[in-house]
């Protein structure tokens, strides 16, 4: 047998140790992987739609990652979207909670975002939230302003239920704008989450 140089000896040190360090790296990853699964449990929401909302996407209580979503497919029996995510083991979610779709600042990318409700019963593994609201869609609003504006320069008053411009009118005709009062101001709060 021959005797090992001493630049054979570094490189079969040094393969060695960069062997260990690949497998060290390969243990962390895998476990945390595994204690995370074994940390969380598994919620769903039923949506209208969840554009821009994608699975890896994180769930937020108050702030706070707590989740991930997992899967996002069609709820059986309809066409409406289901967002199966993951919730930290522990974190009692009250059952009159609300999962809304939220976006992170106008081109910023979608998460899910848990509003707390004041039940003292929690959500058990599996099951649904009764509360949700749907993702925000910036083109429609976009349009809507643009449609506003247009109306604002012809000098005509924009209607909530006016048709759009290259639509149709309401098969019965148009309806008459109701009857205004130049006092009384017109809220325009957003839609409350719906109850499913």
């Amino acid at each position: 047998m021959r005797k090992l140089s001493r630049q054979d000896f570094e490189t079969a040190i040094g393969a060695v140790a960069m062997l260990g360090a690949a497998l060290a790296l390969w243990l962390v990853s895998a476990g945390g992987k595994a204690a995370q699964a074994g940390d969380s449990y598994v919620l769903t929401a039923r949506f209208d739609q969840v554009d821009g909302l994608a699975v890896g996407n994180p769930v937020f209580v108050a702030g706070i990652e707590v989740g991930k979503v997992l899967k996002i497919d069609l709820a059986p029996g309809t066409l409406k979207p289901l967002v199966t995510m993951s919730v930290r083991r522990g974190l009692a979610i009250p059952t009159d909670s609300a999962a809304l779709v939220m976006s992170d600042g106008v081109l910023g990318g979608k998460f899910l975002r848990i509003e707390a409700g004041s039940e003292t019963e929690a959500l058990k593994p599996g099951e649904r939230f009764q509360t949700v609201q749907d993702s925000v869609i910036v083109e429609q609003i976009l349009q809507k302003i643009v449609q506003g504006a247009e109306a604002r320069r012809r000098g005509e008053e924009p209607t909530k239920d006016a048709p759009k411009k290259d639509e149709a009118p309401p098969p019965d005709g148009p309806k008459p704008a109701p009857e205004k009062k130049p006092d009384a101001p017109q809220p325009d709060a957003p839609a409350p989450p719906k109850q499913q």
